[in-house]
């Protein structure tokens, strides 16, 4: 079996690459919306998106080429595509200003502090299971804010505090396992 775990040219990183051309590509297209029919292109090109990051993941597992780019590219692809989602959904949603700034701050840290981990340990297995639901929720309410158009303002923010504080719980988690890898050093 080939060993693809120092690979950068895999398809599983082809596809997270191709995520990050989707997602300057939604932004473009749902900054620049002015129908209901422009707005469901973008959530298009966002589904295309999420079905490129479930298929990039199967790849590398079904067919042993997990690498440790991948690792790394994947969440970044991950991360750049919910954070132009929320720069788009800015323009119809005010409050989504404190989301993305609660998102910006929660992955800086989960950079920098990442890397420490990665280099004291050496430990890079992705995201565990509270990250993982983090991304559902805040995919799920994108999509729902994308598909409702004229979604009621309080139902808006009320998804929006709901992602605040996931986003905000997600964080505190990972601060926690990055302390106990750190401390068992």
């Amino acid at each position: 079996m080939k060993d693809y775990s120092k690979k950068i040219i895999t398809i599983p990183n082809l596809l997270s690459m191709f995520r990050l051309v989707l997602a300057f590509v939604f932004l473009v297209l749902y900054v620049n919306a002015d129908t209901r029919t422009a707005y469901r292109s973008a959530l298009g090109v966002l589904l295309l998106s999420a079905v490129t990051d479930v298929a990039d993941g199967k790849i590398a597992r079904h067919f042993h080429m997990v690498s440790e780019f991948g690792k790394i590219l994947d969440p970044i692809a991950d991360k750049v595509t919910q954070g132009f989602v929320m720069l788009a959904l800015i323009s119809r949603y005010p409050l989504m200003i404190a989301e993305t700034v609660i998102f910006l701050l929660k992955e800086c840290y989960m950079g920098i502090r990442g890397l420490q981990v990665i280099k004291a340990t050496g430990w890079n297995d992705g995201a565990l299971w509270f990250g993982k639901v983090n991304t559902v929720l805040l995919y799920g309410s994108f999509l729902i804010m994308i598909l409702w158009y004229g979604m009621p303002e309080i139902l808006a923010n009320g998804l929006i505090i709901l992602c605040c504080l996931s986003i905000i719980a997600c964080f505190l988690l990972y601060r926690r396992e990055f302390q106990r890898l750190l401390s068992e050093q």
